[in-house]
């Protein structure tokens, strides 16, 4: 009996340690560091948030703990952050193709947050095209579709 219990503790211990791996993996996949010929596109980040609402409690977390650092990293990025009463939280990035994303981040914790900030950082500010056709090629071809009453 002794023995299940301490090997059913030591299966936690392992899936917990699993899941971390598992986030931190997922959280190294995200910030891979993205630049259009070494030049890095997201010239400005605004961190929107209200200092009482409570949409609003991981963003004043996410400024605590993750902000500083993330300005360390990033020294070509102006961060800046913006006290706006009575809104939810978003995070504001301005590219520079003149473009702009804006991502809503009521109700996230500080590290979803950061994951977002992250990835507004890594995104080259292009608008996002819709492909009309599965398969995209330069040379098309001009014989049609073969099917299965297509003779020899």
């Amino acid at each position: 009996m002794n023995h299940q219990l301490l090997n059913y503790s030591s299966h936690l211990r392992i899936l917990s340690l699993y899941n971390i791996s598992i986030f931190y993996f997922f959280l190294n996949l995200f910030t891979d560091q993205m630049a259009l010929r070494g030049v890095w596109q997201l010239e400005k980040l605004i961190v929107s948030y209200c200092n009482w609402g409570g949409s609003s409690r991981g963003v004043r977390a996410f400024m605590e703990s993750h902000l500083p650092a993330f300005k360390e990293k990033n020294p070509q990025l102006e961060v800046v952050t913006e006290l706006i009463r009575g809104q939810h939280p978003h995070l504001k990035g301005f590219y520079k193709n003149k473009n702009q994303r804006v991502i809503c981040v009521k109700n996230m914790d500080p590290e979803e947050i950061l994951l977002h900030a992250t990835r507004l950082r890594n995104a080259l500010g292009r608008k996002v095209v819709k492909l009309r056709t599965r398969h995209v090629t330069k040379h098309p071809s001009v014989q049609g579709t073969w099917t299965t009453a297509t003779a020899y």
